[in-house]
C-alpha cells in the first residue's frame, strides 16, 4: 500500500510531453527543445579538473553533514560580497540539489495542516514538496507577473507557516520590485512567517544591476528569510546535484539533524568542483550572461512577433507569453496548443498551466541562435 502523502503528489506534468517527444525522435523526427531548463554550455573546465583532482587525491570518504568548511566559507564570502549578508559557515547546509533543500525545509518547518503561500506562476516542485510535508499549498495571483504583497497579505491565516518566492522567476524570468519585497519582509517579521527565497538564477540577470533577494534588501541577519540556492544554472553543473540553504542557526541545526538521517553528506569531490566554480565565478558567469542576454533579445523579438502579449525577461532563460483569446478558443487550452506545436512544428515547449498559470507558454531560450531562429519560425508557420 502506498502512503496517502505520496498519492497526493502529482508526477511531473512534463512526463507526458517527454513521452511524446521520445516517440517522435524514435520515429526519426528532429525536435527543437525549448522545454528543458538547462544551460546548453558544457560544465566549465576548471570545475571538471577540480573534481577529477579531488577523486585522484582520495576525497571519496564520508564528510561533514552540512558540508566541508572550505566550500561553506566560500559561499559566505560570495553572499557577503553580493548581498551584504551577516552570516558564517554555521548558517549554511549543503544538500543534493535545491530540490532536496526544499523538501527538507518543509519537513522541518511544517506540521500537518500548516499552510504555505505560493505566488503564481511557480516552479512545479514547490507545491508537491509542501504536500509531502502534510501541509497545504495556498496559491495567490501575481500583479501582471510581479510579486503582489497585497495578495499575499490577504492569503495569510493563523496556519500560514511560510511564503515561497522564486526570483528571477521560473517560468516568467521576472524580478520582484524592491518596494513589495521589503514590505513582504516586514510583514513576515511581524507575523512570525518564514520567507523561502529560491534564488537559483541569481547570477543570470539582464538589468545591469546585481541581484538582491529579500535577505540582501531587508533581512541580512536571516531572521525570517531562508535562501535556497543551486550550482546547477549559474555554473552549468546540473548533473552534480548540489544545492544549499542559508538560514539562521536554529533552522540549520534542524537541517543537519534531518539530513544526517536522509543522505549524510554531499560528496567531497563534488564540493571541490563547486569551490572551483565560485573561485572562477566572474569569468564563468560573465560569458554566460552575455550570451544569454543576446539570446534573450533575439528570442523576445521573435516571440513578441507571434505572441504580442510577452513581457521582457529580467533574468533566467525563459519567455512566458500570454496567449490570445483567439488562440485559446482555437486550441481549447495551453496544453493542447503546446502539444500542437510539438507535433506540427516539432518544437517542444511547456504550457503555463504546469506552472499554475493557464493561458501561457514557457519557452526556454537556453539553446543555440540557430535553434532559436528555426524554432520560432516553425511555431509561427504552424499557427
Amino acid at each position: 500500500m502506498i502512503a496517502e502523502r505520496i498519492l497526493s503528489v502529482e508526477e511531473s506534468k512534463s512526463v507526458k510531453m517527454a513521452a511524446v517527444i521520445s516517440e517522435l525522435r524514435a520515429q526519426g523526427e528532429e525536435i527543437i527543445s525549448f522545454n528543458v531548463g538547462e544551460p546548453d554550455f558544457p560544465t566549465p573546465k576548471v570545475v571538471i579538473e577540480a573534481t577529477k583532482k579531488a577523486l585522484d587525491t582520495g576525497h571519496t570518504r564520508y564528510a561533514l553533514v552540512p558540508g566541508e568548511l572550505f566550500l561553506r566559507d566560500a559561499i559566505v564570502k560570495k553572499l557577503k560580497k553580493d548581498q551584504g549578508l551577516n552570516i558564517t559557515a554555521s548558517n549554511i547546509c549543503l544538500s543534493n540539489g535545491s530540490k532536496q533543500v526544499l523538501y527538507s525545509i518543509f519537513q522541518l518547518i511544517c506540521n500537518p495542516g500548516d499552510e504555505v503561500i505560493i505566488p503564481r506562476p511557480y516552479w512545479v516542485s514547490f507545491p508537491e514538496a509542501v504536500k509531502l510535508a502534510d501541509a497545504k499549498p495556498i496559491f495567490v495571483d501575481s500583479d501582471e507577473g510581479h510579486l503582489s504583497c497585497e495578495n499575499i497579505i490577504k492569503a495569510i491565516t493563523p496556519k500560514t507557516k511560510a511564503i515561497v518566492i522564486n526570483s528571477p522567476n521560473n517560468p516568467s524570468g521576472l524580478l520582484p520590485k524592491e518596494a513589495p519585497l521589503k514590505e513582504l519582509v516586514a510583514v513576515a517579521r511581524a507575523k512570525g512567517i518564514m520567507i523561502i527565497s529560491d534564488e537559483a538564477y541569481e547570477t543570470l540577470t539582464y538589468t545591469g544591476e546585481r541581484f538582491q533577494g529579500p535577505a540582501g534588501l531587508a533581512d541580512p541577519s536571516l531572521d525570517n528569510t531562508l535562501i535556497v540556492q543551486s550550482f546547477s544554472k549559474s555554473y552549468c553543473m546540473t548533473g552534480f546535484r548540489l544545492g544549499y540553504i542559508v538560514a539562521n542557526n536554529e533552522i540549520i541545526k534542524g537541517m543537519n539533524k534531518l539530513q544526517s538521517h536522509v543522505c549524510g553528506n554531499v560528496p567531497v569531490f563534488i564540493q571541490k568542483g563547486a569551490q572551483a566554480a565560485l573561485e572562477h565565478e566572474d569569468e564563468i558567469v560573465s560569458h554566460m550572461r552575455e550570451v544569454f542576454g543576446l539570446r534573450m533579445e533575439m528570442s523576445f523579438d521573435l516571440c513578441k512577433d507571434i505572441f504580442p502579449d510577452t513581457q521582457k525577461p529580467q533574468g533566467a532563460f525563459y519567455l512566458f507569453p500570454k496567449l490570445s483569446k483567439e488562440l485559446l478558443d482555437k486550441y481549447g487550452n495551453d496544453e493542447n496548443l503546446a502539444m500542437h506545436i510539438l507535433k506540427v512544428a516539432k518544437v517542444a515547449i511547456l504550457p503555463g498551466s504546469f506552472f499554475g498559470e493557464p493561458g501561457y507558454l514557457r519557452i526556454c531560450f537556453a539553446t543555440s541562435e540557430e535553434n532559436i531562429k528555426k524554432g520560432f519560425a516553425a511555431i509561427k508557420e504552424c499557427l
